[in-house]
């Protein structure tokens, strides 16, 4: 049975940090041991420990922003558009983007984020927990962006059809006339 909308919030409780932070701060890491083990005269203790006071000092600066912004985007696909409701501490911004305005999405399954981009041009960020609610996204709105395709283009067709056939009659009937 089809769905009739997908809804998700993000970041979810269970997630501390995104891929691409954690990726971030992996290479940051990896360039604070070489820097410190160069400057320590070649001493791997050094160069560990101040890898680890790195880590430290970025989860708990982490930690204190998540705490205090509160930042949280709840979304919802149905099949006539996308709700994104963002909360921050301070104020709360709700943004609709209906289903026919979207003419591009881009989804990255590695780093689970993405973009729609509207006609008017647009452009609104999507954030996903897991690679599940990603596809699960992009299976739903391809599904609907198709169907929206076919209906236009059959409207159309059919527009086409009657002003051909309104022509042809206009003729006749002067030609009749005379």
């Amino acid at each position: 049975m089809a769905e009739n909308k997908i809804s998700w919030s993000f970041p979810s409780r269970k997630i501390s940090f995104m891929k691409l932070e954690t990726f971030t701060v992996i290479i940051l890491a990896i360039f604070v041991f070489f820097y410190s083990f160069l400057q320590a005269d070649q001493r791997w203790f050094h160069a560990v420990i101040a890898v680890v006071a790195f880590i430290a000092l970025y989860v708990l600066i982490s930690f204190i922003i998540q705490k205090v912004r509160r930042v949280e985007e709840k979304y919802v696909l149905n099949h006539q558009h996308l709700e994104v409701t963002r909360k921050t501490k301070t104020k709360i911004t709700k943004e609709r983007v209906h289903l026919k305005d979207i003419k591009h999405h881009k989804l990255d399954k590695f780093f689970l984020g993405g973009y729609v981009m509207t006609h008017g041009g647009d452009r609104h960020a999507l954030f996903f927990n897991t690679r599940r609610e990603l596809e699960r996204f992009e299976k739903f709105l391809k599904r609907k962006l198709n169907l929206a395709k076919k209906s236009a283009t059959a409207v159309k067709k059919v527009t086409r059809k009657v002003k051909t056939v309104k022509k042809k009659s206009v003729k006749k009937t002067k030609a009749r006339r005379r």
